[in-house]
């Protein structure tokens, strides 16, 4: 992992959201850091709201392998939230289950995920990096934005097809007060890596 400036990313996410066909060309480059972040708030509230919630947020760019999707989640949120409602147990691979066993316009009515999006995306993959968050600890990681991708991924590892994903990761501050469960386990994850990275 490289560690990245917040600018960076939001930027390539603001790139990202001005390649859909349905959004007006805005401006990015020229954003500084504080209007980069109003600009995606406003697109983006729910997706980007970790930014300012979580913050300060670490940021790193990454590179998927086939074993990062295992535990992936879906968009951090309620249960009744759209994409928690496609995936039974919260993971990306829940999700592309449920929709390899589904009705893509049943699943779609159900829910509320464009299950028709995701099955393009399986046969053309967009360009553009994944943003994930998380927090210091034993937290999963969540996918805030490309969701629709990171499914269509899933979907393509169960036919054995499965190609690295670019993704930024931004790791945001523990609340107030930490869960103990978290900090204890992120501590013997550390101490672990470092016994066994000798």
């Amino acid at each position: 992992m490289r560690r990245v400036a917040q600018i960076e990313v939001l930027r390539e996410w603001l790139r990202v959201e001005r390649s859909h066909p349905e959004v007006d060309w805005f401006p990015v480059e020229s954003l500084d850091e504080r209007a980069a972040l109003d600009e995606l708030l406003d697109r983006k509230p729910g997706a980007a709201a970790f930014v300012w919630r979580d913050a300060p947020v670490r940021w790193y760019e990454t590179t998927l392998v086939r074993e990062d999707f295992a535990d992936l989640r879906v968009v951090e949120g309620p249960r009744n939230l759209r994409w928690r409602k496609l995936s039974p147990d919260g993971t990306i691979r829940g999700a592309a289950d449920r929709i390899a066993s589904g009705d893509p316009e049943e699943l779609t009515d159900e829910t509320g995920v464009d299950v028709g999006t995701v099955l393009d995306f399986v046969d053309e993959m967009p360009a553009g990096p994944l943003v994930l968050s998380t927090r210091e600890g034993c937290v999963p990681r969540y996918v805030a934005d490309g969701n629709h991708r990171a499914v269509a991924l899933a979907l393509r590892m169960r036919s054995g097809e499965f190609s690295p994903q670019r993704a930024y990761v931004g790791v945001g501050a523990n609340r107030v007060v930490r869960p103990l469960r978290q900090r204890i386990c992120g501590a013997v994850e550390d101490a672990l890596d470092g016994y066994f990275g000798r």
